[in-house]
């Protein structure tokens, strides 16, 4: 499965949120990462439905918030698999 990680390379709260997400793929040999950074393709992003990061997508789906902690992502990505 594909996740979709938007960030910023300034956003603290981005540093946590890709930190936690790359020990969660680590852990998940069906899940694959793509990291996209946002002030070099905002335009792409945008059009992504991507409003705030650090913001997650799979598929069709999009996780934002001010934090997104471990918990949050495993249960986003867990609504995901087939």
């Amino acid at each position: 499965m594909l996740i979709t990680f938007y960030r910023t390379a300034v956003c603290p709260r981005c540093f946590l949120a890709h930190r936690l997400l790359k020990k969660i793929v680590e852990q998940d040999p069906q899940l694959e990462l793509e990291t996209v950074e946002v002030t070099t393709n905002a335009f792409n992003s945008w059009n992504e439905g991507i409003r705030m990061v650090p913001a997650l997508k799979i598929g069709e789906d999009v996780l934002s918030g001010l934090f997104l902690d471990e918990q949050r992502m495993k249960k986003f990505i867990d609504q995901h698999r087939d």
